[in-house]
């Protein structure tokens, strides 16, 4: 007798063995029947055949183990005495090869001890049928491994798309963040002058530091914090970013950059959406630094020992919030002397909060950068931040920025 049998119809796989692990079945199973008696196989399958499932059988466990790895069956009938590798061995063996695919198992055995259903279950069966068998506790059996079969036939689907989406999100963030790294990373941001960082939240940060020369050497800097977090305040960021460079690199006055950055956010941007912003221009040859303050914590000046001299407060709203009529382009400025140096930073910054909910604060702010070295003092914030969260992710994007004055 030949080791394996297939039907006319299995071997055209027309209502044969479908092997697809992920596939979603009705009531119908491919089984594969594992017993060394020809007369039980026959029963066996002309009794699962009439039933409607699809049936393939092997006679030794050698040969099970080979049809298992090729026609993926939803479930396994499996003698256990049998020549050669016998039912439990196989079962065991099964269960190694089988990986994350769950398969259920059902021993038969004409030893119904307790030690030989241990033995089995042990082994990596489900459960266990006596022989002589009795079809319909054997069908009552198939009919509950049935659901859980399409049950996992419905998740595997399931996670299947699951991963399809995620993989899509995945590239859409991947693609959202080259093009907001190509806007905001700008050769500007080398300037010799200056030193920052941005610490986000999450893996798209709404605070953006931005920083660019204009053909005459002006110094353009910028320092924002848009609604939200994540990606949707980042993507908020483009079209102020794209002003800001534009008009810089021209040396537009100032007053005139915070206008078209307010016009072009309240063209572009939903409503409930802005960024609270502050703007400097340096020029170096005559010491004047001008300023735009919408919506953010007071900027500072530094003398040389980190301490602060002045503050350059917010006196506008935020950018995007008013329409072009009402807005005030109005720019403060004054002159600084050689060696003092500005510092720009998010409310997310000295907002931080600790385990306790201690915010970082402005004293801690200021005591960080009185600390030490005006050289360092962006990195020693950032230090002492890091060291007042102790681990805990911050709930802001924080951000800061030193910008030395020649």
């Amino acid at each position: 007798m030949s080791h394996m049998q297939f039907s006319k119809r299995d071997a055209a796989n027309e209502g044969g063995f479908v092997s697809d692990p992920a596939r979603v079945t009705t009531d119908r199973l491919n089984i594969l029947v594992v017993d060394d008696s020809p007369s039980i196989l026959a029963l066996l399958r002309s009794y699962l055949l009439a039933q409607g499932h699809a049936v393939a059988s092997a006679d030794d466990g050698e040969q099970a183990l080979a049809m298992f790895d090729r026609i993926a069956p939803d479930l396994v009938l499996m003698d256990v005495v049998m020549p050669g590798l016998d039912g439990i061995e196989v079962t065991r063996r099964l269960r190694e090869s089988s990986g994350s695919r769950w398969v259920p198992i059902i021993l038969l055995s004409a030893l119904s001890t307790e030690q030989d259903v241990v033995r089995g279950l042990e082994a990596g069966a489900d459960d266990y049928l006596s022989k002589p068998i009795n079809l319909a506790v054997m069908q009552a059996k198939i009919r509950s491994f049935q659901r859980i079969v399409r049950m996992q036939g419905e998740i595997l689907e399931q996670s299947g798309a699951l991963q399809k989406l995620q993989e899509e999100q995945t590239y859409e963030q991947e693609l959202a963040a080259a093009l907001i790294n190509n806007i905001v990373q700008r050769q500007g941001l080398n300037d010799a002058l200056l030193s920052w960082h941005v610490l986000p939240s999450a893996r798209f940060s709404g605070d953006v530091v931005a920083a660019e020369r204009s053909a005459s050497g002006m110094l353009y800097a910028l320092l924002g914090d848009a609604t939200g977090h994540g990606l949707a305040a980042s993507v908020s960021l483009i079209p102020a970013l794209q002003v800001f460079y534009g008009m810089a690199r021209k040396g537009l006055p100032l007053g005139t950059v915070a206008r078209e950055m307010n016009l072009r956010l309240r063209e572009q941007l939903p409503v409930g959406r802005y960024l609270a912003t502050i703007i400097v221009a340096i020029d170096e040859r005559s010491r004047r630094l001008q300023y735009w303050n919408g919506g953010m914590p007071p900027a500072f000046v530094l003398d040389p020992g980190g301490r602060v001299t002045q503050e350059l407060p917010s006196d506008q709203l935020a950018l995007g919030i008013l329409e072009d009529a009402e807005f005030d382009d109005t720019c403060r400025d004054f002159t600084f002397d050689a060696g003092e140096a500005l510092l720009l930073y998010s409310d997310g910054l000295i907002e931080a909060e600790d385990a306790s909910g201690d915010q970082f604060g402005l004293e801690r702010l200021r005591s960080s950068l009185e600390s030490g070295p005006g050289a360092g003092r962006v990195d020693r914030v950032m230090r002492d931040l890091h060291a007042h969260l102790n681990c805990i992710a911050n709930h802001d994007d924080a951000s800061i920025l030193s910008i030395d004055l020649p």
